[in-house]
């Protein structure tokens, strides 16, 4: 599990510098916003779909969300989601009768001012389709299930990786260790990004 621990932490301090960065951004378009002639205000503030993204998901209804066991697979513990300001939640997945066969779910929540974050990881992995065989097994951007994933399998070293996002806002990340990606989509089918935040 040491190289899944590596692989996470740099996800991490992608995700981190992204969020900086998006952080940066958002302050740079506030100061100037604060130049700029003044709007008629509306006495009424309309109700925005926005709200829905600025609303924090508290740790319980994250647990509520990920299945404790699904297709053969049960939950390691509780989700790890001590990752401060960073709106994300971790979990391992163990084969209820072959420990060797594992993934880890990572999602984060892109809202406000990670949206860029989110959108820059989407246009970055998953802006255009693609399939390329390798020695041992393959690479691919396709559409599948209606969103657009990037899907690697390599049964030679025994990994199997998925990324996709929906309603650019939840970015999915599966990383697993003798599995195929087939095992990805069995997940991809129960966890309803609307059912956690509507």
């Amino acid at each position: 599990m040491k190289p899944y621990k590596l692989i996470h932490q740099k996800s991490f301090l992608w995700l981190l510098l992204l969020a900086t960065f998006a952080c940066a951004e958002s302050k740079v378009e506030d100061s100037t916003a604060k130049t700029a002639k003044p709007e008629k205000i509306p006495t009424q503030a309309p109700e925005s779909k926005s709200s829905a993204e600025n609303t924090t998901i508290s740790s319980e209804k994250w647990l509520d969300w990920l299945p404790i066991s699904h297709a053969g697979f049960t939950r390691e513990q509780n989700p790890s989601m001590d990752y401060g300001d960073l709106p994300r939640t971790q979990v391992l997945y163990v084969h209820d009768k072959d420990p060797e066969k594992q993934f880890t779910l990572d999602v984060l929540d892109g809202k406000r001012e990670l949206k860029l974050a989110v959108t820059a990881m989407i246009n970055a992995k998953l802006a255009k389709n693609y399939q390329e065989k390798l020695l041992d097994g393959y690479v691919k951007v396709y559409q599948n299930y209606g969103v657009t994933a990037f899907e690697r399998h390599t049964p030679a070293d025994r990994k199997a990786y998925l990324e996709y996002a929906i309603d650019d806002r939840f970015y999915f990340n599966y990383q697993g260790e003798n599995v195929s990606p087939e095992v990805f989509w069995e997940f991809f089918q129960v966890l309803d990004p609307k059912k956690l935040a509507p």
